[in-house]
């Protein structure tokens, strides 16, 4: 029940299709939008963050982030979150090696969970601005 030269043939003309990259190397990105969206939506986080935090006098409710603002200030908050963005941006090329679909939802998922704080702080500055509290 051997192989005949024409499933063989047919097996190496796939494989040689898709090439499979090299452990170290560098192909393009395959969801540069997703990481787009990611990277605006975590800076906006940054940036909305730190103005609640030194302009409107706000606590940061993360505490692995607040620990790295007590400790570093605005270049804490910075390195964690694109610390944060460089891991899911490798994590999701390294997946898609392997697993495509799984990994172009994982980017997904992520641009998701980046939208929730940008949304949150700004419901919050404009609940504040609408009803000030007064001293």
């Amino acid at each position: 029940m051997g192989d005949s030269e024409s499933d063989r043939s047919k097996r190496a003309a796939s494989q040689e299709a898709v090439p499979r990259p090299h452990f170290l190397s560098v192909p393009a990105l395959r969801f540069q939008n997703e990481y787009v969206w990611f990277l605006f939506f975590s800076a906006c986080d940054i940036m909305l963050t730190w103005f609640i935090l030194v302009r409107r006098g706000g606590d940061e409710v993360n505490p692995v982030a607040d620990l790295a603002i007590d400790r570093w200030g605005l270049w804490g908050a910075i390195g964690l979150k694109f610390g944060l963005v460089l891991f899911v941006v490798i994590a999701c090329e390294w997946i898609a090696r392997e697993r495509l679909v799984v990994a172009k939802r994982l980017a997904c998922v992520a641009v998701g969970i980046s939208v929730l704080p940008v949304v949150y702080a700004l419901l919050l500055l404009g609940y504040h601005w609408a009803f000030p509290i007064e001293s």
